[in-house]
């Protein structure tokens, strides 16, 4: 593949779509970052009776590092997507959160519907943004055929042998 001139550019900016895709992909960075909170201090120097999560402190503690590697794992996949190195991640965790604020949806026993439904919204217009072709090009890749408005049939090379021929 031939080097193009945005590839020598550091500085580039990200295009609108790629900015929205991570503004709608880190909605769910906050609540991981209380509940890792929340979870480890529970955990650790403030235990509660009953436990929130499982059944001992030990487990409101894992449920706090669990949380705490899901945040910074969202973050750096936010990332990558917005300076155009990866966008795998990010569109694997954007799948998961859609999978899971469904599973919530339809599950009545989990509480409030609100969140979840904001997630999945979310989530839903974060994974859309990330495969317009416009976040295909600034992740340097190009566009599927089967993503291309009008897409046409590759068309083949004419052979010059026949090029001349009545």
């Amino acid at each position: 593949m031939p080097r193009r001139a945005a590839d020598d550019d550091i500085d580039r900016e990200a295009p609108p779509v790629v900015i929205g895709a991570v503004a709608a992909g880190v909605a769910p960075l906050p609540f991981l970052a209380v509940y890792a909170v929340l979870f480890i201090s529970r955990g650790t120097v403030h235990p509660v009776t009953p436990p929130d999560v499982g059944n001992s402190k030990t487990t409101e503690l894992l449920a706090g590092l669990i949380a705490l590697a899901l945040f910074i794992i969202g973050s750096l996949a936010a990332y990558w997507l917005l300076d155009g190195r990866r966008r795998w991640l990010f569109v694997l965790c954007q799948a998961a959160l859609l999978a899971t604020s469904i599973y919530f949806i339809l599950d009545r026993t989990s509480g409030s519907m609100a969140i979840p439904i904001l997630l999945g919204i979310t989530s839903l217009v974060s994974l859309v943004l990330s495969m317009l072709p416009v976040t295909w090009d600034h992740m340097r890749q190009d566009v599927p055929s089967w993503l291309r408005r009008g897409a046409e049939k590759p068309t083949t090379a004419a052979d010059p042998a026949q090029e001349h021929i009545p």
